[in-house]
């Protein structure tokens, strides 16, 4: 294994990373194919240099496990199935275990159904959406993915933290690659948040308010304040939405019926997941369908460039670009992120 360190990073490759994460599951009960399931979701997100949703996720996870609050093997249970229609209870499993397994038994009802919605209830934290929704891509077919979460965020013109910052991620193939949307319905993901107080950078204006209501740039006050919505209202609404799909359609916690993932270890949280798989090639061939994806790209590749910009970015494009250089160069993880794991790896006594 070649770790390469500098003052604020370490790269190193996506296998050897990969693996770290995937020993470390291992050690604390996850059975090996589960916990390499998990691992390259984690490891995917940091080669997108979405550092906020990757292998810095695995200290929560692993103390969760270790108090109970997380079951380590994820058995998928179906509650009900139709031709298009999946609900699955995960069984308080590992979020990317449970979703990742229900979008692909999603895709694959979606060949005959034309479109398959997916429900998970009583699982946990996923990490990156996006992961899941280029899966369907992956077979030319488009996804919707949503997922509720911990109480971070207030109603719009309200000051105590009601609903999950719940993100949503949408994806289609296209002619030159998939087009990915990955967002939360934050302002910012809270990730990003731990990420600006692990290296002591401030957030931008509009991001959180302090346990006083009040705006701030410090992100250690954010951690322990509220996170505002994108686009106030709208997001608000949004996130509110999600919530109701993925947490009180599913039959999962919802709201501030959901603990803290951090401030309450032993408690499991019962969040739920929330998809919907078509299948391009039922709504027209999929020749035209790449032939409207490729126009629509050189309207928007062709589109005059305002000022301080140099191009024009479709969704994912930029993240798909930072794959292909990390897989090159290795994946790049803050040294506060690798520290941790160190720290794991010699509590668990892996080599």
């Amino acid at each position: 294994m070649t770790v390469t360190v500098d003052k604020e990073s370490v790269r190193i490759s996506p296998e050897d990373l990969k693996e770290v994460a995937a020993r470390l599951l291992s050690k604390v009960g996850v059975p090996e194919e589960q916990a390499f399931r998990a691992a390259d979701v984690m490891v995917n997100a940091d080669l997108k240099g979405v550092e906020s949703h990757g292998v810095r996720w695995l200290d929560i996870y692993l103390k969760r496990i270790q108090a109970g609050s997380v079951n380590p093997v994820t058995e998928l249970k179906v509650i009900r199935e139709k031709a298009g229609l999946l609900l699955l209870d995960a069984q308080n499993g590992l979020g990317q275990v449970a979703l990742s397994k229900g979008v692909e038994m999603g895709i694959a009802k979606a060949r005959t159904a034309g479109v398959c919605i997916v429900g998970v209830r009583n699982t946990n934290h996923c990490g990156a959406l996006g992961y899941y929704a280029e899966m369907a891509t992956k077979a030319n077919m488009a996804a919707i993915v949503m997922t509720n979460g911990t109480p971070l965020m207030a109603p719009w013109g309200g000051v105590t933290p009601c609903i999950g910052t719940n993100p949503i991620s949408f994806a289609t193939p296209g002619a030159e690659g998939p087009v990915i949307l990955d967002m939360a319905t934050s302002a910012s993901a809270r990730g990003k948040v731990f990420v600006a107080a692990q290296k002591g950078t401030q957030l931008p204006d509009g991001i959180a308010l302090n346990k006083a209501g009040e705006p701030t740039t410090d992100p250690k006050e954010a951690l322990e304040g509220l996170l505002l919505p994108v686009g106030g209202p709208k997001g608000y609404g949004l996130s509110l939405i999600i919530d109701i799909m993925a947490g009180i359609m599913t039959g999962s916690n919802h709201g501030q019926n959901i603990t803290s993932l951090y401030g309450d270890l032993e408690t499991a949280q019962h969040i739920g997941h929330f998809a919907i798989i078509v299948n391009i090639d039922d709504f027209l061939p999929l020749t035209d369908f790449f032939t409207g994806m490729e126009q629509s790209r050189r309207e928007l590749k062709g589109s005059k460039l305002a000022k301080g910009f140099d191009q024009i970015f479709l969704p994912g494009e930029i993240e798909a670009n930072t794959v292909r250089q990390r897989k090159q160069q290795g994946a790049i993880i803050p040294v506060a992120t690798w520290n941790i794991l160190q720290d794991w790896l010699r509590k668990l006594n892996i080599q």
